[in-house]
């Protein structure tokens, strides 16, 4: 097997407390929905339908045919996205695990990620939304149009359009500090421990899962046969996305940090897919005639799917 000669498998060193390894973060976006409930529209269509009076309910877009609330949905979900992207799952809250190692990373991106979205609701608050409410909304809307349906912006910014970012240390069983028999003690400790345990390897797990999810996407693009004009068996265009390598190795960056355990096997499924993808562009994937080249990068992430029984 070629090992990377500029890199080496990680050594395996005794597993450190994972309170030394991470801590919990939690990020929560709110902002408004931009719906409203029409009661009496509700009203006339289920009277219309001579249906009963919650058989369905109205619901009005008060920014139809605008972008800028739309826009700064997406940009939400794009956050809560790189947020998880760069931890792993832990906790039944909301919570994830964020290696110390990658600290810094996260919060340079996610902060300044957050202060691009700050600047969207402020634009929307002052522009946007007041442009539309006064002005768009009364001929998008026809005669649903109310204006009382829109709430003063600042009103708005007072109850929505806000965000929290928390960092909490992860709990131990040595941690415990309540005065109750010894006997409850130790029984807390163990379940403590027990949690803290599951929760480890459900984030190894999810790492782990990662890596396969992304290998057998991986596979899949490489299998399907093109022609010598880029086309496959339907006569559709083979397309190769600008990321498709890039993902790969961004993932085997980010795992340095998410393998919070030292987990062997992880690091030695990160170096093998590095070793894949090793010195191949997403441009030579796309020219037809390179069929060598895609089946050769094809095989070595069959066989990292089947060495680790992926």
């Amino acid at each position: 097997m070629y090992i990377d000669t500029q890199e080496q498998l990680t050594t395996v060193q005794p597993t450190p407390s994972i309170a030394d390894r991470g801590v919990q973060v939690s990020l929560n976006i709110q902002s408004w929905g931009g719906q409203k409930l029409d009661k009496g529209m509700t009203k006339e269509f289920n009277d219309t339908k001579r249906a009963s009076s919650n058989a369905s309910k109205v619901q009005k877009n008060l920014m139809a045919g605008d972008d800028s609330l739309r826009n700064i949905k997406k940009y939400e979900s794009k956050i809560r996205a790189e947020h998880i992207r760069l931890t792993l799952p832990w906790g039944d809250r909301g919570s994830r695990l964020l290696p110390t190692s990658a600290m810094m990373d996260y919060k340079e991106k996610i902060d300044g990620m957050l202060l691009i979205l700050k600047d969207m609701w402020r634009v929307f608050l002052e522009v946007s939304y007041p442009n539309y409410r006064d002005n768009v909304a009364p001929l998008k809307m026809g005669d649903m149009y109310n204006y009382n349906d829109y709430p003063e912006p600042f009103e708005l910014s007072c109850r929505t359009f806000d965000y929290s970012l928390t960092f909490e240390p992860i709990a131990e069983s040595g941690d415990w500090r309540v005065d109750v028999p010894n006997q409850m003690m130790e029984e807390l400790r163990e379940q403590l421990d027990a949690t803290v345990d599951s929760r480890v390897q459900t984030a190894i797990s999810s790492a782990g899962e990662r890596v396969k999810t992304l290998i057998n996407s991986m596979v899949d693009k490489l299998a399907i046969e093109m022609d010598d004009d880029g086309k496959n068996e339907d006569g559709k265009t083979v397309r190769y996305h600008d990321t498709f390598v890039q993902n790969a190795t961004d993932l085997c960056d980010l795992l340095v940090h998410l393998n919070v355990t030292n987990d062997s096997q992880l690091d030695q499924v990160r170096l093998d897919l590095k070793n894949a993808i090793q010195g191949v562009s997403v441009e030579t994937l796309k020219i037809p005639t390179n069929h060598a080249t895609r089946n050769e990068v094809k095989t070595k992430l069959d066989d990292i799917l089947s060495k680790y029984a992926l």
